[in-house]
């Protein structure tokens, strides 16, 4: 068949349930319908964001969303598919780029608002189109999913007794609130201004010594409404201490209260930890890759 005419847009709110019904039909690997007004309209902690919708006629085929050098989604109606509207919403997510002074083209790994740092290592068809369009493979990132029901790292009482025993220590582990922002802003901009970000917008747990926050933890900082865990840090002189253990704790009997099955840690860092800490089940595999422009 050969390629429809697609109309390729700037895509703004009035077409949300559009695109949300298209990204949950689209995304066979990502809750991404759940999450699409952030995915789509989110701020960047990189640069302006974008998105852009390809259009047949009357009915929403594609839709896309970026920022600077990182194409965040690209998701193509199955009714649509091998048609056009992906190429064509590529070329668009390219002339971006090469606005933002990007020489290379990313896909997904967007620091601070991301739906999947990176492209699943399951999706084989996505990873085969990359590849064709001139992407090369670059490194991957894993995240970790954890259960909640009956996990015992993910209850009230696991909260507290940790929590507990860090008071000897002179720590004290509480929830932030309204009021805290500027201090969770500060406290993660420490780490990375993706970071600054996802706290902003997450449920936030601060870990709190001789008055002063000195460690945070957060959920659904990013990918809100799937039970996300993630971002933490704790400051240098503080590690090593059991406070993010209590972070963590806190975190997941939270989710786990609010009825989540099971929490994702993105972009895991130390492996160990959270397998000692919250027990892991199984890891998902994300391919990184990114095409010259």
């Amino acid at each position: 068949m050969r390629d429809a005419p697609f109309r390729v847009v700037p895509l703004d709110e009035s077409s949300l349930d559009a695109a949300t019904a298209l990204l949950a039909e689209s995304c066979a690997f990502e809750r991404a319908g759940i999450v699409a007004r952030e995915k789509l309209f989110g701020a960047s902690p990189i640069a302006k964001g974008w998105a852009a919708g390809a259009w047949d006629g009357d009915a929403l085929a594609a839709v896309a969303s970026g920022a600077g050098k990182w194409l965040r989604v690209l998701a193509v109606a199955p009714a649509h598919r091998k048609r056009g509207a992906s190429r064509a919403l590529l070329d668009h997510a390219v002339q971006r780029a090469r606005k933002s002074g990007a020489s290379v083209l990313r896909a997904c790994d967007q620091p601070g608002n991301y739906l999947a740092p990176g492209v699943d290592a399951r999706d084989t068809a996505s990873l085969v189109w990359l590849e064709r369009q001139g992407f090369t493979r670059v490194g991957e990132n894993r995240n970790l999913v954890v259960p909640l029901a009956g996990n015992p790292h993910a209850t009230p009482a696991n909260a507290a007794a940790l929590a507990d025993a860090l008071r000897a220590s002179g720590y004290e582990i509480r929830r932030a609130t309204p009021g805290d922002a500027a201090i969770v802003e500060a406290l993660a901009k420490t780490f990375t201004r993706g970071w600054a970000l996802e706290a902003a917008r997450g449920d936030v747990f601060l870990a709190m010594h001789a008055g002063e926050a000195v460690a945070f933890a957060a959920h659904d900082g990013n990918n809100r409404g799937l039970g996300w865990f993630g971002p933490a840090g704790t400051l240098t002189p503080h590690r090593g201490k059991g406070v993010g253990a209590a972070l963590l704790a806190a975190c997941l009997a939270e989710l786990a209260a609010a009825g989540h099955a099971e929490t994702e840690i993105a972009w895991v860092g130390p492996k160990t930890f959270y397998e000692k800490s919250a027990g892991v089940a199984r890891e998902r595999i994300f391919v990184v890759l990114e095409r010259r422009i």
